[in-house]
């Protein structure tokens, strides 16, 4: 229901409520009778600001039916009209009842119609009358939030603050838009001021927000239990509280928080897969089985539900679950499809996996994703002209799903037909241009081709339009910084790429390697060691790190590492022999 305003004035007297009665049966008689009256009976101003509520509030009436329901055509031209006709009346009243109430209506004709800066000049207009006013100054705020202008809106609400620093709802929906934009400092900062004794449950919350945010995770968890203490039905706070439980690893303690908000009503099936999840972490899989088997009998739960179980390899429970379906006059696909991946995960039987992935409709939404699967099963059961009908039955029916074209190229790729492969690729990149995945693809097979200059152009193309495509930025700075070329370009490549993914042993070798290039043996020797670290078994890491010590005058560690390179029966192991040789 439209929540509307009365006049501030003193009840009308008798003559003008007459006067104003008198007009609307007229009026009401006009709308029986073809002639209208030749003359319209005088009001008195206050019997005419009453009129005009009255209609404006009749405008909003019918504004609220019309805007309900289906939006077609009609209802979108009627909703217009009538936000313009209650505009006109508004505006009437407002000229003599300038109140703050009436300048939000305003505001809200406009918001509801998205008429943003109109929305926004009437603000700025009611808060020149009213500036202590808390809705105006939220309300403006919004109107920059929406179009992304949050420097705006925070300068809004702090100046607000700066003549009312105690009002803790504007303060929070500050913090709150700091949190959104990941201020947590700044939200910090303007929460841990307000005095301990005014605290709501609410800032208690922000303030944990905001303490997670920063790391501090244990500050976070006492702000969470003043909140519940506060508002014990607070089902957010709890919710979060769980979680920094269990991101300080006290599973213990985050799953009795679960448990008791099962207990809320209305409790969202969320809760109920989170407490699961922690089970599974426990090693319980017979409670999270039990708490499944208490919660909804719907697709969706049982499916996420049984998603759980697969992806902590707990497939008899997840097969239990799914079985639930199996009851039913129509069995869902994705029953199919999930039992298929039990079969062939839980059960390593590809041959039964098959036989449930067969029952999947072509009209499936999982249907795309069988083909592959079952293509990747055929491969696995080395029937490769089986597994190619099905992959090109999958690029003719879905033409823009590059794992199609990945699958084929691999399939050639493992039967020694490199050509077929790169047809592959290319029929991919020419129905989805563009796709890293492919490119990636066709610039690792021109590499080992020894076309390092076409597979830069693939690289190059991906990084274009992918900046963050940790392996491709690697690739290309690693190339350049072999030729021993452009080697500040290399450096800012590799960088970039170890910034994306720090722990990647490849890209840390590429690391040491440019940093060996530019003479930088002292870094080049630090980097290199965590390198073969993480990649223990490449030849090509410890080539390098015997490369490096030795410009570092290391000849025993240099010797040890050409030695490892050579266990590894790499490639050029005449050539590492050599350098050993030569040491």
């Amino acid at each position: 229901m439209i929540q509307t305003t009365g006049s501030s004035r003193c009840p009308l007297k008798a003559v003008a409520v007459t006067a104003l009665l008198a007009l609307l049966m007229l009026q009401g008689c006009a709308t029986k009778n073809t002639a209208r009256p030749e003359f319209q009976l005088p009001l008195s101003p206050e019997a005419q600001l009453t009129y005009d509520y009255l209609v404006y509030m009749d405008y909003r009436s019918r504004l609220g039916q019309a805007m309900s329901g289906l939006k077609t055509p009609q209802k979108i031209n009627e909703v217009a009209r009538l936000q313009k006709d209650a505009m006109t009346v508004l505006n009437r009243i407002i000229a003599v009842e300038p109140q703050e109430k009436l300048y939000l209506d305003k505001f809200a004709l406009y918001w509801t119609s998205q008429q943003i800066d109109e929305a926004r000049v009437v603000l700025k207009e009611a808060l020149a009358k009213y500036p202590m006013s808390r809705d105006l100054t939220i309300s403006l705020a919004n109107t920059y939030l929406v179009d992304n202008r949050n420097a705006d809106a925070e300068g809004v609400l702090k100046e607000y603050l700066l003549k009312k620093p105690d009002d803790l709802a504007v303060t929070g929906h500050l913090a709150r838009i700091y949190l959104e934009q990941k201020k947590f400092a700044q939200a910090l900062d303007i929460l841990k001021v307000i005095p301990k004794d005014k605290r709501t449950a609410q800032i208690h919350y922000l303030h944990a927000k905001a303490s997670a945010g920063l790391g501090l995770t244990r500050q976070a968890i006492r702000s969470l239990n003043k909140a519940v203490k506060v508002k014990p039905d607070f089902i957010e706070a709890w919710g979060e509280l769980a979680y920094m439980h269990e991101l300080e690893k006290d599973y213990d303690a985050a799953e009795k928080i679960y448990t008791r908000m099962l207990e809320f009503p209305d409790v969202s099936n969320h809760i109920r897969l989170r407490l699961m999840e922690l089970c599974l972490k426990l090693n319980n899989p017979e409670r999270a089985l039990k708490l499944a088997m208490e919660g909804p009998r719907n697709k969706a739960f049982l499916l996420e539900a049984a998603q759980q179980f697969i992806s902590g390899k707990f497939y008899g429970q997840a097969s239990i679950l799914l079985d639930l379906f199996a009851q039913q006059k129509t069995v869902p696909d994705s029953y199919y499809f999930f039992k298929a991946s039990i079969a062939y995960e839980g059960e390593d039987d590809p041959a039964k996996a098959l036989s449930y992935l067969n029952k999947i409709s072509q009209q499936s939404e999982h249907y795309d994703r069988s083909l592959q699967f079952r293509a990747h099963l055929l491969m696995d059961l080395e029937r490769n002209k089986q597994a190619l009908e099905v992959i090109r039955k999958g690029e003719e029916k879905f033409p823009d799903a590059v794992n199609f074209y990945l699958l084929e190229a691999g399939l050639h790729s493992a039967a020694q037909d490199n050509k077929a492969a790169k047809d592959a690729l290319l029929r991919g990149n020419t129905n989805v241009p563009g796709h890293p995945q492919i490119l990636f693809q066709l610039g690792m097979m021109e590499e080992q081709e020894g076309n390092l200059d076409q597979t830069l152009k693939y690289m190059e193309q991906i990084i274009s339009s992918y900046p963050d495509h940790a392996d491709a930025l690697n690739f290309v700075g690693y190339i350049l910084a072999d030729r021993n070329e452009q080697l500040d370009r290399a450096m800012v490549l590799i960088s970039r790429a170890n910034r994306l993914e720090p722990d990647n042993g490849y890209i840390l070798d590429s690391l040491a390697w440019v940093n060996y290039r530019i003479g930088d043996f002292e870094e080049a020797w630090k980097v290199i060691k965590r390198a073969v670290s993480l990649r223990p078994k490449q030849p090509e890491l410890w080539d390098h790190y015997g490369d490096i010590a030795a410009a570092l005058g290391k000849k025993k560690s240099a010797a040890k590492g050409y030695r490892k390179a050579l266990e590894l029966k790499p490639e050029n192991a005449d050539q590492i022999r050599q350098k050993l040789k030569e040491l």
